[in-house]
């Protein structure tokens, strides 16, 4: 992709989240997709009470063929594009299977409940399809515009067990328009970017066709780390300069100089 679409930021700012089709051509895909299957391969998991969800979260640390699908320069500029920032930093990667059959559903969230230990809420998390996602396989719903709800619920950073419904804590007007939901349907090699704010969640998967999906949060490099929520001690894992920005040594720049 030489360029980027027009209309990512208007359509992420008015919406929450924005859809860029074709970012990933068929041969590279392949390759993240092999990426993905040596970390999460296709095995009978564990499930929880309504299914399974596997997720594995932070190996681009460690992980050669991850860091640099995680440290992509355009994946990078995308973010850059819809936060509309001129330097961008990996804050975390994910990899998340949801297979055929049995794959659970993700409950109504935000994700700044559990990354919002960054100020201001200026983080975007960028998903890339690797098969396809559609309503039958449980693909992501978004609820469009709330990300301008503001926070909802408490804090839960790197305190959070699991992911907890935010429904109960909607106002009866918030509540209906989750009923009117979007689903994000992708093919192969599209990518989806949502704010960290938008209140998104996706149902079951009871169909014979798998979901695998490469997460990338990312996050505006002017961001200052907010210390008071973090757990005690946690201050160790997030390094920073002297005005509060997380350390690109720990936290790798992925757009901008």
């Amino acid at each position: 992709m030489n360029a980027l679409p027009s209309g990512v930021f208007a359509a992420f700012e008015r919406d929450g989240y924005a859809v860029i089709r074709g970012v990933v051509p068929p041969a590279e895909l392949a390759e993240f997709t092999a990426t993905f299957m040596t970390v999460i391969p296709e095995l009978p998991y564990p499930p929880g009470p309504d299914g399974v969800v596997r997720e594995v979260t932070g190996l681009a640390r460690g992980y050669e063929p991850l860091t640099r699908i995680a440290c992509d320069p355009r994946f990078g500029a995308l973010v850059g594009q819809a936060l509309g920032a001129a330097r961008v930093q990996l804050l975390q990667d994910s990899l998340l299977y949801k297979p055929a059959l049995e794959g659970a559903s993700i409950e109504w969230h935000q994700d700044r409940t559990y990354i919002g230990y960054l100020s201001p809420a200026r983080v975007a998390t960028i998903r890339i399809a690797l098969l396809p996602e559609d309503e039958a396989n449980g693909c992501m719903r978004v609820v469009e515009g709330s990300h301008h709800w503001g926070e909802i619920g408490a804090n839960q950073s790197l305190t959070a067990q699991s992911v907890a419904s935010l429904l109960p804590s909607l106002t009866a007007e918030q509540q209906a328009r989750v009923e009117g939901a979007r689903s994000l349907e992708l093919a192969p090699g599209d990518v989806s970017i949502h704010h960290c704010l938008t209140l998104h969640g996706s149902p079951p998967n009871p169909s014979a066709r798998p979901r695998r999906t490469i997460l990338l949060r990312m996050f505006d490099a002017a961001c200052q780390l907010d210390p008071a929520r973090l757990p005690p001690g946690a201050e160790a894992y997030f390094p920073v300069d002297a005005d509060g920005h997380l350390a690109t040594t720990a936290f790798p720049l992925v757009h901008g100089g």
